[in-house]
């Protein structure tokens, strides 16, 4: 039953500024800083980083009113490195691409519970940094006998778990045909 003097229009007219707020808020969220502060460190240049190859890795991010659980894919070809971030779902969290030392991220779904780059630094730090380096700005790395890395930030107030799951080196790309 349809109430006098409501037509579709009318009610098209009401919701389209709505949608419009909506998809505002989407766009100042994905513009919003992370809920936790970046932490210092140095990225190793990606000309530096030696061969081509997939990692795919379980990491969970640990401080105060943090449990961060996703996993992380990284790749490297050339002289660029990508960082892929998924939630337990496998939904795309956040995309980060660092080429020589420098880094743009891009965020999806918006502001996220830990700054991404964090992640790369610490990805350095476990697999790129030579082991005298890795350590230092009151970080602590703990190898583990099965592959896993537990590193410890005494000033940023976190420690972050890193399981690899597999590492597939990469083909050389094909060259120009004879």
């Amino acid at each position: 039953m349809r109430r006098p003097g409501r037509s579709a229009a009318g009610c098209l007219a009401w919701l389209w500024p709505l949608m419009g707020c909506a998809s505002l808020g989407l766009g100042l969220a994905s513009g919003l800083p992370d809920q936790r502060r970046e932490c210092p460190g140095a990225l190793v240049p990606t000309q530096q980083i030696e061969g081509e190859f997939r990692l795919r890795q379980r990491v969970r991010v640990q401080a105060e009113g943090l449990d961060w659980r996703l996993t992380l894919v990284a790749q490297k070809r050339g002289d660029t490195l990508i960082l892929i971030g998924l939630d337990a779902f496998g939904a795309k969290e956040f995309v980060l691409t660092q080429q020589g030392t420098d880094v743009s991220v891009e965020r999806p779904r918006g502001r996220l519970p830990y700054p991404p780059i964090n992640l790369l630094r610490d990805l350095h730090r476990a697999r790129f940094s030579p082991a005298a380096s890795a350590s230092g700005d009151d970080v602590t790395l703990l190898r583990s006998g099965d592959g896993g890395v537990t590193i410890q930030h005494a000033r940023c107030g976190y420690t972050a778990t890193w399981i690899e799951i597999e590492e597939t080196p990469l083909p050389a790309p094909a060259g120009p045909g004879p």
